[in-house]
């Protein structure tokens, strides 16, 4: 038998009755099945669904990550000459790194989990000289985790070749020479002709206004909204288009001079620290400089930073906020989702920020309530429409977080979960459902599966979110995040069906989410969710306007985030005391 650990063709055996070891779901490309359909195959089953394991592996994960994060900063400090403190390094790059150490640990438990399961006797393999990739960026780095195929088998590769040479033979084929032409970091702006006139006026403001007091920076309000809280603050709204600049990055030269030192526990951060250095993203050793170049001059005068996700992608905005942190400026950071899930990127917003403004009731001293920044100035209206809405997530195709959710390969058994629930509604409510999905870029090929399954015609094509709640009779979404909150707030009669056992959720919520699903808003079991939408499909409003979900729908708001018509006074007055303070 043949282990094949990617979807890349090459790797197959070339007599299709050789049987073959899939070491995961996303091996089998939706689009390719006359590349593996007809071959005799079994798929090693994902160790994501034992969440006991999943529970020990956050915690181990987590602390790993502390200990690498600590050496990295060290390391870091002696290469570039400096001596900023843990949280500087963990601004720039603590939300690559965590999500890095838990890549590496997927792919190494999978080829563990397979080895121990499964025997197989050998394994094909690309030569390393087309494979070599160092990232730019962040964001180019978690292109290259979260699909590239031949990124992910060099990962396979290495892990297989020092640690699994025993076992299995390697059989080496080439693919052709790789040309990697990328030298800029690019902050992923989509450079419409709106945005391009907004930038010429910014920038104009920009050279007139010098002393803004707070710098908002993806700031997740809407225009509108951030124009009226500048101008409660008495100053001047900007976008603050400085930090879209895209910037021209260095070759990944030698990096022999950057030295982690690390008391090891285990192979798998022997394998971690042999093969970090020459996998970290160029900008923050190379391209460093170039960055902290621009970042020096930007608006050293601010008192505070407010930002909903900058701090994640954005390679010039972290390196000039830990600047500015470092200096003494203080950080805030707004949710930009719901984050009521338990496990979350080892709690990065938390960590970095001086104070960290949730939707959702506060968890932690950190933590600040406030109005959904998402629901500012939204107004709810009701059309005419006679849809079922069933509003989907889909995650990439290789994991790249330790975190809560139908990641990887889960995405199939949430569609698996949908496809049973769309089946046992009526055939007349069926008529009506329409699914809207996120994207289809990450190759789960989830639209395509629902076309095949329920049609064309069942896909949505409404051109926003907002249009589609508006013009649904019943919504369902699929995970309890931003947009389960978004349609509780539509107003239009919601449920959420989720994969109830992937989602863990801080206990806080528990006597919340035991209350929706007694009043059947929240469900896991997707024949009871489909019972209960025949049940109210002809009058909806009969059952949401009743007296416990009403009351059940209030508790939601509070607890999970609510906006109402004094959320302008409540944000003006909050961001007043924290420059007072």
């Amino acid at each position: 038998m043949v282990l094949v650990t990617t979807a890349i063709k090459e790797t197959f055996p070339e007599n299709i009755d050789e049987k073959v070891l899939f070491l995961g779901e996303w091996c089998k490309d939706y689009h390719s099945k006359s590349i593996w359909g007809n071959r005799n195959y079994i798929v090693v089953d994902t160790y994501l669904k034992d969440r006991e394991k999943f529970n020990r592996d956050h915690e181990y994960l987590e602390g790993f990550y502390e200990r690498m994060l600590q050496s990295l900063s060290n390391a870091l400090n002696e290469y570039h000459n400096t001596n900023y403190p843990l949280r500087y390094w963990r601004i720039v790059l603590g939300h690559w790194l965590s999500a890095y150490i838990s890549a590496v640990w997927n792919r190494w438990e999978s080829l563990r989990i397979a080895f121990d399961n499964h025997k197989f006797g050998k394994t094909y393999l690309i030569s390393t000289a087309t494979t070599n990739r160092v990232p730019i960026s962040h964001s180019d780095a978690f292109n290259l985790i979260d699909f590239d195929h031949l990124w992910n088998h060099r990962l396979y590769a290495k892990i297989l070749t020092n640690f699994y040479s025993s076992k299995i033979d390697f059989v080496e084929v080439s693919i052709g020479e790789i040309k990697n032409l990328k030298k800029r970091y690019n902050n992923n702006r989509v450079y419409t002709t709106k945005y391009i006139i907004a930038s010429w006026f910014d920038k104009f403001l920009g050279k007139i206004i010098r002393n803004q007091k707070i710098i908002f920076v993806n700031s997740y309000f809407n225009f509108a909204s951030l124009v009226r809280i500048s101008l409660k603050l008495k100053q001047i709204p900007r976008l603050y288009t400085e930090f879209d600049e895209n910037l021209d990055m260095p070759e990944a030269s030698s990096r022999s001079e950057l030295v982690l030192h690390l008391d090891h526990k285990n192979e798998f951060e022997l394998f971690v620290l042999n093969n970090i250095i020459s996998d970290i993203p160029i900008s923050y050793i190379e391209g460093y400089g170039n960055i902290l170049e621009r970042a020096t001059y930007l608006f050293p005068d601010c008192k505070i930073i407010f930002t909903a996700n900058a701090h994640l992608y954005n390679e010039l905005f972290k390196v000039w906020c830990a600047e500015r942190v470092n200096s003494g400026k203080k950080l805030i950071i707004s949710d930009h989702g719901v984050t009521a899930t338990k496990y979350n990127n080892f709690s990065h917003e938390d960590k970095i920020s001086d104070l960290h403004v949730v939707w959702h009731r506060a968890l932690n001293a950190r933590q600040v309530q406030m109005p959904p920044n998402i629901l500012a100035n939204r107004s709810t209206k009701r059309g005419s429409e006679n849809n079922l809405a069933i509003i989907k997530v889909e995650f990439p195709l290789y994991v790249r977080r330790c975190a809560s959710g139908t990641i990887s390969s889960l995405t199939l058994d949430d569609y698996r979960q949908k496809i049973k629930f769309t089946r046992a509604l009526d055939s007349n409510i069926r008529e009506h459902i329409k699914i809207r999905i996120k994207s289809n870029y990450v190759k789960w090929n989830v639209k395509q599966r629902y076309i095949n399954e329920l049609g064309v015609e069942r896909i949505s094509v409404q051109p926003t979110l907002m249009d589609e709640y508006n013009n649904s009779k019943i919504i369902v979404c699929t995970y309890p995040q931003t947009s389960f909150l978004e349609a509780m707030f539509s107003g239009v009669p919601t449920i959420l069906l989720y994969k109830k056992e992937y989602w863990e959720l801080h206990h806080e919520f528990d006597d919340l989410f035991k209350l929706l699903e007694d009043v059947n808003i929240v469900f896991s079991n997707p024949i009871s969710a489909s019972n209960h939408i025949n049940k109210v499909w002809k009058n909806p409003d009969i059952w949401w306007n009743s007296t416990e979900v009403k009351k059940a729908r209030e508790k939601f708001f509070y607890e999970y985030g609510y906006i109402d018509s004094n959320w302008l006074n409540k944000w003006s007055v909050f961001l007043k005391n924290q420059l007072t303070n």
